[in-house]
């Protein structure tokens, strides 16, 4: 097993309410190998969802915000920012550059 991220294991923390509210909700007394299928999946559910919401939110409180932002205003992007605009044709100071290029 991969160690987890402390943000991973945050995430996972968050995750033990859910649980225990799913779990709640089917009766503490009832082993997970009676669990039905639909009993599993609620809890499975629960699980996965209450950990990609706290991994999104995590994301979200870093300095860049995640990509998939429908509707927002675009994020400052240091790398793009910082490349110089490309000309029309981006080849074009690569004249004669090439070794096997001969000149007529």
């Amino acid at each position: 097993m991969v160690d987890a991220t402390p943000l991973e294991k945050a995430a996972m923390r968050m995750c033990l309410k859910f649980f225990g509210e799913a779990a709640s909700a089917i009766g503490f007394d009832k082993p997970l190998g009676a669990y039905s299928e639909a009993e599993a999946l609620s809890v499975i559910e629960a699980i996965v969802t209450a950990y990609v919401d706290e991994m999104a939110a995590q994301h979200e409180r870093t300095k860049y915000p995640s990509v998939r932002m429908p509707g927002a205003k675009p994020v400052n992007d240091p790398i793009r920012e910082s490349v110089p605009p490309l000309s029309e044709n981006p080849f074009s100071d690569m004249v004669d550059d090439l070794p096997w290029e001969t000149k007529p």
